[in-house]
């Protein structure tokens, strides 16, 4: 049974030490749900700010990983406040995942604990609209590596490959698996940004008759990992539908690429 806590911001006495470089007085954020899962096990924040675009799938998303405390043992604390985003938070977490986020929210203090945060080791895991959040912070845009420029209205049934090659995230995941969702195109082609690596890809054979051929770049990546000095990255498109939170092949996916930012797969 999943078990949750709620939690608010913490009081002198149950906070860690904070770093010296950080304000003592600077807010924590709300924490609004947490669940214990294994120890030594990953331990992730779930961030679900949305400040552009509003996504059921959002909730579902965050559900999905709660699950993951039991499913797949993971330690997991929710929320929706940027002021979560801090050195001292972030110092207890391994991976932070930006479940169907939009727009921008993370202040000056936050950016620069989270980069150092990565530059570290920490891992971070990008769902659907999270390649559309925080478009004003260079460091965020460089890690996602492609940002979202648009869709086809509306969702459409097809097909996803895994693109070949050897990976702990993929490795061993069906290939091709059916889902419907909205499918992405970027302000750039992930597969020649330097430093990305494609996982996953859009069959657009599989697409409906009726899909605009305008919309058809050829090889479409939906799917990407960047591994390097300043972290590693996990961005999937997927997430639009919340149907596919339901989706053991989904489920997996999202679970493995936790572990591999974490460095746990």
């Amino acid at each position: 049974m999943l078990v949750v806590t709620i939690a608010g911001c913490g009081t002198a006495d149950d906070r860690p030490a904070l770093d010296a470089t950080v304000a003592p007085d600077r807010p924590w954020g709300v924490i609004d749900g947490a669940c214990v899962g294994q120890p030594g096990r990953p331990r992730v924040l779930v961030y679900s700010r949305e400040n552009q675009w509003r996504h059921l799938s959002n909730y579902y998303a965050r559900l999905a990983i709660y699950d993951m405390c039991v499913t797949r043992g993971f330690n997991v604390v929710t929320t929706n406040d940027p002021l979560a985003i801090n050195a001292a938070r972030l110092s207890e977490l391994d991976v932070v995942v930006f479940a169907i986020t939009s727009g921008a929210g993370i202040d000056a203090l936050g950016r620069a604990d989270f980069e150092a945060w990565m530059r570290a080791g920490g891992g971070m895991v990008g769902l659907h609209s999270a390649s559309a959040t925080e478009a004003a912070w260079p460091f965020y845009v460089e890690r996602v590596g492609a940002s979202f420029l648009g869709h086809v209205p509306g969702m459409q049934a097809a097909t996803v490959q895994i693109d070949p090659g050897a990976h702990p995230i993929t490795d061993g995941l069906a290939s091709p698996h059916g889902l419907t969702d909205e499918w992405y195109f970027f302000t750039a082609r992930p597969e020649q940004v330097v430093g990305l690596d494609v996982r996953l890809t859009l069959d657009e054979d599989s697409l409906p008759a009726d899909y605009p051929a305008e919309y058809k770049v050829g090889y479409h990546p939906i799917g990407w990992t960047r591994d390097d000095a300043a972290g590693r990255v996990f961005y999937t498109a997927l997430g639009h539908n919340p149907d596919e939170f339901g989706d053991p092949w989904v489920l997996d996916l999202i679970g493995r690429a936790i572990e591999w930012a974490a460095h746990q797969r």
